[in-house]
């Protein structure tokens, strides 16, 4: 229902829509390249004032000589009067003014570019994994520009957070609430992406069968009556048209998992432990096996087309 309701809405809105997102698009990988360099920036903006022995300091206008000095204690560097700074401000002043050694400020400058690399990581992977390089449409482009914009504020809010800096605790605990909410932007974004996405199919598996097997990568999975299952998780929220399909594996005379790595093992756990809660919300988790009775000295794949499983022949060896 969502994707035919985008599907109208790109139809009905045409060119005006396409300026739009292109607007957002290219302008959302502009702020990535934008956010993952400002790092780099700033490590080489401060190594130039750091040659010619620039420092930030705290100063004020003396009222007593009328000229400005570097606040390093309670009296005037000129005059020696009583600059009559209250016990707190000088605090501050002695903290946030003071001058940083070669090896901490290198460290920091270490530590930012750390940041940037795991930022510029973090969007490369973000955007080849959605084909944000390869949009499908109007509506797809201008949601990706939205993905890519409040990706770009979440590195810019995250990075204020964490920077080794004088920024105040309250300071950092705003930036890092934006950049959750920023987080979260991105993943409603990237689901209204997967929504207006063309039809197409989605490659889950492939095998080959000899007699009474199955080939499937470097594994044979024997299959005494001539019939392989795979098994999977369906994932369903009809009212937002949300399909998802997990890949778990193939059985026959017995199960055998697909490779994936810790992180999907922990999803797919959590959500076949938590299927009923998550039924009861309005996202229907099923666990299931389609199969199908091969022919010896076949090649097969399986896809996925509109949130269903198709296993098919490819062609004869």
């Amino acid at each position: 229902m969502l994707r035919l309701l985008f599907q109208n809405l790109e139809q009905t809105l045409g060119p005006a829509l396409s300026q739009v997102s292109l607007f957002f698009y290219y302008g959302g990988l502009t702020l990535l390249v934008f956010v993952a360099l400002v790092p780099v920036w700033r490590v080489w903006i401060e190594d130039v004032t750091a040659g010619m022995g620039i420092e930030r300091r705290w100063v004020m206008t003396c009222h007593n000589c009328g000229k400005l000095t570097i606040v390093a204690g309670r009296r005037c560097g000129i005059c020696e009067w009583d600059l009559d700074i209250p016990v707190i401000v000088r605090l501050w002043t002695f903290f946030t003014g003071r001058g940083e050694g070669t090896v901490t400020r290198r460290l920091r400058w270490w530590i930012h570019l750390l940041g940037g690399v795991t930022f510029l990581l973090l969007s490369i992977w973000i955007v080849t994994s959605t084909e944000g390089l390869t949009p499908e449409g109007s509506l797809h482009r201008l949601f990706l520009g939205f993905a890519f914009v409040a990706l770009a504020m979440f590195g810019w809010l995250a990075g204020r957070a964490l920077r080794i800096g004088q920024q105040g605790v309250l300071a950092r605990v705003g930036d890092a609430a934006m950049a959750l909410t920023a987080i979260g932007a991105m993943a409603v974004a990237l689901f209204l992406t997967d929504a207006v996405r063309h039809t197409k199919e989605v490659p889950l598996a492939r095998f080959d069968t000899i007699a009474n097997a199955a080939r499937i990568g470097e594994s044979v999975l024997p299959l005494p009556q001539g019939e392989i299952g795979f098994n999977y998780l369906q994932l369903d929220q009809e009212n937002l048209g949300y399909h998802r399909i997990i890949a778990l594996g193939f059985s026959g005379s017995e199960r055998m998992p697909l490779q994936r790595n810790a992180l999907k093992e922990q999803i797919i756990r959590h959500l076949r432990k938590h299927a009923a809660g998550y039924t009861a919300r309005g996202l229907t988790v099923r666990l299931r096996t389609d199969r199908l009775q091969i022919v010896p000295g076949q090649s097969y794949e399986v896809i996925e087309r509109e949130g269903q499983v198709l296993l098919r022949s490819v062609a004869s060896r």
